[in-house]
């Protein structure tokens, strides 16, 4: 998805925001709230596998990422 559309990047900010955000706070992008996590039971035990990502959560991952790559930009911590 093309993010950097206005049409899409306007439909999408709040979570493009909520993104950029989680990511200055320190979360990381498997705290991504739209993401649909699937167990797998394994001989060495459970694992979790991210499922397909809709839309907001590809938009608050778009976010996360913009905000690691301004935060390395400016020479942050991260």
């Amino acid at each position: 998805m093309d993010f950097k559309a206005f049409s899409i990047s306007s439909k999408f900010a709040a979570d493009i925001n909520a993104g950029y955000s989680a990511c200055l706070a320190g979360k990381r992008l498997s705290d991504n709230p739209h993401i649909h996590w699937i167990t797998l039971e394994t001989e060495d035990g459970a694992h979790r596998k991210a499922g397909p990502l809709n839309d907001k959560a590809q938009a608050w991952q778009h976010g996360w990422r913009q905000a690691d790559d301004d935060e390395k930009g400016r020479g942050g911590a991260r």
